[in-house]
């Protein structure tokens, strides 16, 4: 698939350019543009919508099926890790690398990771936000740090990002929810059956199950449909844009107005700065063809995701990383340390029926400084796997074993039908040495260095896990499990939830950028997305990062009041 030009194809001149059409990148593209500023965006994937820029309410029309060939084994919209890999090690002492492939890879389209996620959005609590004090000298080795903003400063940007999307949702249902200033826009739509077997095993423990807040219509909204409970909802696109990526909310809005000009399968590969390195000047990319482009604007933003953006300003720096006077540039990257178990049940739950989430807990989020409830995540519940995914499970027993019993396994379906899954997301600690750089000898198929990730788990959240584990196993029980399986911790994380790199605060010293997203050594150069979190929370980030950027760039239109330019 060729390159596009969608939006204002006729712009020339920009206020901003954005790098990345994600959560991130849509949001902000949104903010600035319905305060008339004209936004230059570059995404290095394939735009799947078509008609995405059109504005004829049919539009648009999305290029994905329910099919799991295209998505989970011919990478339809993710990076090939063949091609486009990145590298892993624990520690320095691994050497330069002790894997190569797939590193908690994001998919690489317009909308970025959203498209694919089962778009579950929850807000973070106000402690989440102030960690850094409330948890000061108790755990070596990390880096918690306060957030520039508070959750009462973020509220109004929440609820904007809730309405933007379309969010199904409960009031007062979650028992820790913080205060909101207004209701969810949709109420929650159908109940998976695994669900509901989850919250009556609940009520027996005094674990509160509630409807999950999701970025998926349980009504007609936005001008989209409700969603129709298909099951290929987590790692596919949404064949009917039930599901309120900002491929079909932010950034079509963006789009629509007519100051968005938006460039699909172009790769930024370069910040160009002035002769003080404290302005950038220009973006040097490669186009479909291999051909290098260029473009300027007046300011630039990143919102290509953490490690993306990290490894875009080492590969601006000259021996170091762009905008890296405090050394803080691709540290204190975290990821969710998830914890894995299933249920297996005598009885069908029919688990790939549905949003694939529709209930969660909140119980093992756990308050800081309270040893009885340390702190870890939400937990999801759900389980599906699809078909194929299940006969490649079988298909690793030796033949001699399996014999004639593969079509029995798959009818009876143990591991698709009849399990019920809980997903823990623990909150990861921040460390230094947690970081991401550049790969000192790896090239990607454009000949550009890749990023290196180095990154292991902190007893922080491993003691958590430990604490939570027996009871997430109680809950299955309860729930009338006739057994329980537990997957071990994955050494290359996997969670697709990634945060940190550019983490924001007040002091140039010890942060990257400042409270409004600016980075303190380079005046017009932006970041909004997952890279400014100071810390992981518990908490699925994309509603954070929606509500983040939507700040930030209500911050760029009116620095003094940014709360007032979300109606401008």
């Amino acid at each position: 698939m060729s390159a596009q030009v969608l939006g204002n194809g006729s712009l020339s001149k920009f206020d901003v350019l954005v790098i990345g059409s994600g959560v991130g990148g849509g949001t902000v593209a949104d903010v600035l543009t319905r305060a008339g500023q004209k936004v230059l965006m570059l995404e290095c994937g394939s735009n799947y919508f078509q008609g995405i820029d059109d504005p004829d309410p049919a539009k648009p029309v999305p290029l994905y099926s329910n099919d799991e060939l295209k998505i989970q084994i011919r990478n339809f919209i993710d990076p090939v890790p063949l091609v486009e890999p990145r590298s892993f090690r624990t520690s320095p002492s691994d050497g330069e690398r002790s894997f190569v492939g797939d590193v908690n890879g994001l998919p690489k389209t317009v909308g970025g990771g959203t498209v694919h996620a089962d778009l579950k959005l929850i807000r973070f609590r106000p402690t989440d936000f102030q960690l850094g004090t409330l948890l000061a000298g108790q755990f070596p080795g990390t880096s918690f740090a306060d957030w520039p903003v508070s959750y009462d400063q973020l509220e109004p940007f929440y609820g904007w990002a809730e309405q933007a999307m379309g969010v199904q949702g409960e009031a007062g249902a979650d028992p820790i929810e913080p205060p909101r200033s207004a209701p969810y826009p949709m109420p929650p739509g159908q109940p998976m059956y695994a669900g509901l077997l989850a919250k009556q095993g609940g009520a027996k423990l005094g674990v509160t199950v509630f409807p999950y807040p999701s970025g998926v219509n349980s009504r007609p909204y936005g001008g989209r449909p409700p969603c129709i409970d298909c099951g290929f909802c987590d790692e596919y696109g949404c064949p009917v844009n039930a599901k309120g990526s900002p491929a079909v909310t932010t950034l079509r809005r963006a789009l629509l107005s007519g100051n968005l000009q938006l460039w699909t399968q172009t790769k930024a590969v370069r910040l160009v700065v002035d002769g003080s390195g404290t302005q950038v000047t220009g973006v040097q990319a490669i186009g479909w063809d291999g051909a290098p482009l260029s473009f300027t604007a007046d300011r630039y933003l990143l919102a290509a995701s953490p490690i993306e953006d990290a490894r875009l300003l080492y590969l601006s720096g000259s021996g170091d990383a762009l905008g890296n006077s405090s050394g803080q540039v691709g540290r204190n990257l975290t990821f969710h340390l998830e914890t894995d178990v299933a249920g297996i049940f005598e009885q069908r739950l029919h688990t790939w029926r549905g949003r694939s989430t529709s209930h969660a807990i909140t119980d093992f989020r756990g308050a800081p400084n309270d040893p009885n409830h340390p702190l870890c995540g939400v937990v999801e519940i759900g389980g599906p796997i699809g078909p194929l995914t299940e006969a490649q499970v079988y298909a690793a027993i030796p033949f001699d074993a399996l014999g004639t019993r593969l079509e029995a396994l798959i009818r009876q379906s143990p591991l698709r039908d009849r399990v019920l899954g809980f997903t823990m997301h623990g909150e990861d600690a921040p460390q230094p040495t947690n970081r991401v750089d550049l790969d000192p000898a790896l090239r990607d198929l454009d000949g550009v260095p890749v990023p290196r990730v180095t990154y292991q788990n902190h007893a922080f959240e491993l003691s958590a896990r430990a604490f939570y584990l027996p009871k997430l196993l109680d809950l299955l029980g309860a729930a009338g499990a006739k057994y329980s399986l537990v997957s071990p911790v994955d050494q290359i994380p996997s969670s697709a939830h990634i945060m940190g790199t550019l983490r924001f605060g007040d002091d140039p010293r010890t942060s990257v950028c400042d409270q409004a997203g600016r980075f303190h050594d380079i005046g017009n150069l932006y970041a909004a997305d997952g890279c400014l979190f100071p810390t992981s929370s518990g908490f699925n980030p994309s509603l954070t990062i929606a509500a983040l950027a939507a700040y930030v760039a209500a911050s760029l239109v009116n620095p003094t009041s940014p709360t007032a330019a979300l109606g401008s």
